[in-house]
């Protein structure tokens, strides 16, 4: 039995193809562009996602907000997934494309929505059309994301969430661990934890736990992971922000990235990739 609903639009993207998924209380809602997460609220009007109010889909512009999906690499693509110096864009191939609805089902503890896409482009295996499928179950407290590619290759993924808060003065983050790549500043650093932002953030944290925690205002987010070997945090901070197009000069000051990721590349090896949210009020 289908437990999904298909809806035209969302916020201000009025002709954006959707689906909204609802279980007792707690609801989701996905684009079929990119198949990316735009809203989940485990209570009605409890907001967990931040999008992005300048945010738009057209001329194949990567929303900016919510969950977006990267894959099959992360940034730049590196060298050796690019053997032919492709030009391709950074963060991979699926975001800007359309998903395929391939079904809901309702359970007596949750209920789940599937998504997917076909790629017969990728660098290197042009030969070879690779699936890739993403996964939503929604439960009465939480929600599951998981990310699922079966086809073993050198392959990249990550879950870029953006989580509304509102203080980022007041943020913090903790269970990332003390080792990260710096990314603004190109060095590897160790740091106590817990994480505050007040400059650019940009990291990529190399021992990250199963389960993180970001404390905001009265409401404490858990944030488990499967299958990552890295998490990646952002913040523009107000600099970057006046110079992106699809951002307000404000809007950093609304959301913290906590970005669920597989970056590394041993071997070839089949995803998948899963980070679980909990919201819960601290008082």
């Amino acid at each position: 039995m289908s437990s999904a609903s298909a809806q035209l639009g969302f916020a201000h993207l009025t002709d954006l193809p959707c689906y909204r998924l609802q279980f007792q209380q707690a609801s989701l809602v996905v684009s079929l562009y990119g198949g990316h997460l735009l809203s989940y609220q485990p209570q009605p009007g409890q907001e967990t996602l931040w999008l992005s109010p300048l945010a738009s889909w057209h001329q194949q512009q990567p929303l900016r907000g919510g969950v977006p999906i990267c894959w099959p690499w992360f940034g730049p693509i590196e060298a050796k997934l690019n053997p032919e110096q492709q030009a391709v864009p950074n963060h991979g191939l699926v975001r800007n494309r359309m998903w395929t609805y391939i079904d809901s089902q309702a359970h007596s503890d949750f209920n789940s929505l599937t998504l997917s896409i076909s790629i017969d482009d990728m660098p290197g295996h042009r030969a070879k059309t690779l699936s890739l499928t993403l996964c939503l179950r929604l439960y009465a407290d939480k929600l599951s994301i998981t990310l699922e590619c079966d086809e073993p290759m050198l392959q990249q993924a990550a879950l870029h969430s953006y989580f509304q808060v509102p203080s980022l003065n007041a943020c913090t983050v903790q269970g990332l661990g003390q080792r990260f790549m710096d990314k603004v500043r190109q060095q590897h650093f160790i740091e106590a934890e817990p994480v505050v932002f007040n400059q650019e953030i940009d990291r990529v944290y190399l021992e990250p736990a199963a389960q993180l925690s970001m404390q905001s205002g009265h409401y404490q987010l858990l944030i488990d992971q499967q299958g990552h070997d890295s998490t990646v945090l952002w913040n523009p901070a107000a600099e970057r922000s006046k110079a992106m197009a699809d951002l307000p000069d404000h809007g950093y000051q609304e959301f913290v990235c906590v970005e669920t990721a597989q970056l590394q590349m041993a071997t070839p090896s089949p995803l998948q990739l899963t980070q679980t949210l909990q919201l819960t009020k601290t008082e």
